[in-house]
């Protein structure tokens, strides 16, 4: 309702300044209701602004964010590169003492059937 009713100011006033270009003459009457209009165009214009500077320092602060989470998932995924290469070589050590395990047991088991 609000954004009606200044909407048909709006108008109202768009009318009062055209007539104002056609007419020379104004009237005391007119001239405090282009001030009243020039008063709520001011403060829509610094209520805008203000929204504006607003939604700037939120994009910063968000990018900030961004940022942030960007370099942890890097560090992160280093930990897990890191992790992989662990699990890799481990594995590759597994095996061998594995296979020296096996190797010992069949010469035991060899031995124990010599007997």
């Amino acid at each position: 309702m609000h954004k009606m009713k200044r909407a048909g100011l709006l108008l109202w006033l768009a009318g009062i300044f055209a007539g104002a270009v056609f007419s020379h003459l104004a009237e005391a009457r007119d001239l405090s209701v282009l001030q009243s209009g020039v008063t709520y165009a001011r403060d829509d214009m610094e209520k805008a602004q203000a929204a504006h500077e607003a939604n700037i320092q939120e994009v910063a602060r968000q990018q900030k964010i961004v940022e942030e989470h960007k370099k942890q998932l890097d560090e992160e995924n280093k930990r897990l590169g890191k992790a992989k290469n662990n699990t890799v070589a481990s594995q590759k050590f597994y095996l061998d003492a594995k296979k020296k395990y096996e190797k010992a047991q069949s010469l035991l088991d060899d031995a124990w059937g010599k007997r």
